[in-house]
């Protein structure tokens, strides 16, 4: 089967990996890419719609297979209710309208530590929207809980460069950081697979290795 997939947060550090594996692997057929702004990604698989997320378009859905999110800002960037608004309700109004189109797969990015009962605004949110997509039954939804994000961005200051180099050195049994390439390899992977509930940073990292594989 040739799947046909749509992606929310193909610009943001993660999702443009997921964009690239999605668009390079034979098995996807086309891919729709919704952003607020124009896409520079140009493939003859792609078809980028530009959307308010405030207002997200019904229209967009049908006739894909699978649905993958990978929106997110953080509180630093964004406040508290900026934070909330594209954690929770974009995820969710992406979501709900994948369910109504008839998507059969819903695959989305987490964090470890999800919990709704947390007292911390990041883990709590992210818990509670975890949840909610769950509640939603798809025929399959992968729910991705990566730990800290190692990211390499080429704006990335001289100190923060150490630190996460630092961070990924110490932390090489990858218990509390993973690189976003894992994750991209991980999702995309899944999609071929019977991968189903929440999906732990241990498992994305084995699930990656054998999309590798595969892919070489």
């Amino acid at each position: 089967m040739n799947f046909r997939v749509i992606l929310a947060g193909a610009t943001g550090e993660t999702g443009r990996l997921v964009l690239d594996n999605l668009l390079k692997d034979k098995r996807i057929a086309k891919v729709t890419t919704l952003g607020r702004r124009e896409s520079t990604v140009q493939h003859e698989k792609l078809d980028h719609k530009v959307v308010d997320f405030e207002n997200l378009p019904g229209d967009a859905f049908p006739d894909h297979d699978v649905a993958i999110c990978t929106l997110g800002t953080t509180r630093g960037k964004s406040g508290a209710k900026g934070f909330v608004k594209v954690d929770r309700d974009y995820v969710l109004d992406f979501a709900s309208k994948s369910k109504a189109a008839g998507i059969q797969q819903f695959h989305m990015m987490s964090s470890q530590g999800a919990n709704p009962d947390s007292y911390v605004l990041y883990t709590q949110v992210k818990g509670e929207v975890d949840k909610k997509i769950q509640e939603m039954e798809f025929e399959r939804t992968a729910i991705y809980r990566p730990a800290v994000l190692l990211v390499k961005r080429q704006e990335r200051r001289l100190v923060e460069s150490a630190a996460i180099w630092l961070f990924g050195w110490a932390d090489r049994g990858r218990s509390y950081s993973i690189p976003i390439e894992n994750v991209a390899d991980a999702m995309v992977g899944s999609i071929f697979d019977s991968t189903s509930g929440i999906v732990d940073n241990h498992s994305i990292i084995e699930k990656s290795k054998l999309y590798r594989q595969t892919e070489s």
